[in-house]
């Protein structure tokens, strides 16, 4: 690949490797299509229409460097060094810069660039204050080339208005790790001057005349796959942040953001399906959604794409089925294996008749993941917020409340549904199944609630609150799980009769876990509903 980096700039070299240039930030949305579509990209008049001269065509070629340890990546940057031409540039990247509060699907980076006079790294401009502590001066005799990527790029400059530039670059090639590669066929949306919200926009007008799917992984995440051999993890919520300070449309604009972005930040992990909890989390992060939007739509109204046939709910129901499965596997034939009444080779085989079972359901949440259905709703989302005509297109009354600290809503907000859940469970002793079941989607939605506010309170109140409603849905989620376990081991055991035995002793097992759970609901659910709450 490239030869080592050098440690010292030569006489003559360009001013540009002065270890004075500023950081510059990158605010761009990746957009996948296959490899067929990219010839057709530059050529759509919804392009053409508003470019600003010729398309360019270059053939890059990029060397990105890092420790054995992986020292850079895990410290959250890329260095590379990419030729272009008999030019050669050197690009110090922060892999995601991105905060809590910024746009979802939009990928926000601090980079640093110098052109240098040969293929090979240059340490000296890494010496520049804030740029130094992220390349370590120990860690910089130990880099080399990791991966390559080698892609023909068409850019061309897109004006939607008066305001708003948008660099269209459209990358066709491959990353390249050893006996590693993987293609890349992409678009990228770079916003040069404007709102973010152009962009999602720019990206519907793609997506209406060519399949696209939104990218939520960098070349250098990709390649730093390719060189460990690892698959996409998992990534759990992060705490929403609001402040006492934060207003109501902030807010909002918050926890949409914040539950797109988990969405697609578990795409990958979904897809690769080495880790079930990525399903899981897409799915937590729909329904995060959904209880937003009913929760705020007095204020914001509801979004266009939550109208046409409710795609939220469609989506959340296409990944279902799968997590069904993925729930008796892990909370249900699991745990009853590791029970003395387990016969090894009963449930071994048992075991593998879900796999079996569920792989079909497993490929239908997958095509709904890449779906244009599923990549139409999370633009059409991000437009309609960013572009936040609910906000200033509201009457006076709304958009007062809207500016509002939320902090002054929160608390009515939460008491609402409290009381709601309160009324649902009042009869617990006596409630059937399907009372409980529905006390169990009320007290969902306040636990989602009680997420997006906790930040606006004191954490020793908001701890015991939720440690307490979350021991009553623990028990009222086992009776749901054991339920629809039943109801999945029946069905396979119909289909399959030699499995009926060991399906029906799992059956068995699970309902009389659920039933102990269910007989400790009346203390658990008394010391939620007598315990206080913290807004």
């Amino acid at each position: 690949m490239s030869s080592a980096p050098q440690n010292n700039a030569p006489p003559g070299a360009p001013a540009a490797a002065s270890a004075t240039v500023s950081a510059v930030r990158e605010v761009e949305m990746k957009l996948h299509l296959d490899p067929r579509d990219l010839p057709r990209v530059a050529d759509l008049a919804a392009l053409k229409e508003k470019a600003e001269g010729a398309p360019a065509v270059r053939a890059l070629r990029t060397v990105y460097y890092d420790t054995p340890d992986r020292r850079l990546f895990l410290g959250g940057v890329a260095l590379r060094v990419r030729q272009d031409g008999d030019r050669f540039v050197q690009t110090l990247k922060t892999i995601n810069a991105a905060t809590p509060g910024d746009s979802a699907a939009v990928a926000i980076r601090k980079k640093w660039d110098w052109a240098i006079p040969t293929a090979a790294p240059d340490m000296t401009p890494l010496d520049a204050e804030g740029v130094a502590a992220l390349v370590p001066e120990d860690a910089r005799a130990a880099l080399a080339p990791q991966f390559t990527t080698e892609f023909r790029r068409t850019t061309l400059l897109v004006r939607p208005d008066a305001l708003t530039s948008i660099e269209v670059a459209v990358d066709d090639g491959q990353i390249t790790a050893g006996n590693a590669c993987a293609r890349i066929s992409e678009v990228e949306l770079e916003l040069k001057s404007g709102r973010i919200g152009r962009l999602f926009d720019l990206a519907l007008a793609l997506q209406r005349r060519v399949p696209v799917r939104i990218g939520t992984e960098s070349k250098a995440e990709i390649g730093d796959r390719l060189v460990t051999g690892r698959l996409p993890a998992p990534v759990l919520p992060e705490p929403l942040g609001l402040t006492p300070v934060t207003t109501v449309a902030e807010a909002y604009r918050h926890i949409i953001r914040h539950g797109l972005r988990l969405l697609l930040a578990n795409e990958a992990c979904a897809l690769a399906g080495g880790d079930v909890e990525g399903l899981h989390q897409m799915r937590v992060a729909l329904r995060r959604l959904r209880t937003a939007i009913r929760l705020f739509r007095p204020l914001a109204g509801v979004p266009e794409a939550c109208r046409a046939g409710n795609d939220i709910r469609w989506f959340s129901r296409q990944l279902g089925p799968a997590r069904d499965w993925d729930v008796l596997l892990s909370h249900g034939i699991a745990p009853f294996s590791a029970t003395e009444k387990a016969t090894a080779d009963a449930l071994a085989a048992l075991t593998a008749a879900v796999r079996e079972a569920r792989r079909a359901p497993a490929l239908a949440a997958v095509e709904a993941i890449q779906s244009p259905r599923c990549t139409g709703l999370i633009l059409a989302l991000g437009a309609w917020l960013e572009d936040g005509a609910w906000q200033s297109g509201a009457a006076p009354e709304v958009r007062a409340q809207l500016d509002r600290p939320m902090a002054e809503l929160s608390g009515p907000w939460l008491a609402a549904q409290h009381a709601k859940a309160l009324k649902a469970g009042r009869d617990i002793e006596g409630a059937d199944a399907t009372a409980r079941d529905r006390l169990r989607r009320r007290l969902r939605k306040l636990r989602h609630t009680a997420e997006f506010f906790r930040g606006l309170c004191a954490e020793t109140a908001t701890v015991p609150f939720i440690a307490a409603l979350d021991a009553v849905l623990d028990a009222l989620d086992a009776e749901h799980d054991a339920a629809v376990a039943g109801d999945l081991l029946r069905g396979l055991s119909a289909d399959r009769p030699e499995q009926r035995p060991t399906a029906e002793a799992t059956a068995r097992w699970l309902a009389k876990q659920a039933d102990k759970r269910r007989k400790a609901l009346p203390g658990l659910w008394k010391a939620f509903r007598d315990g206080p709450v913290f807004w």
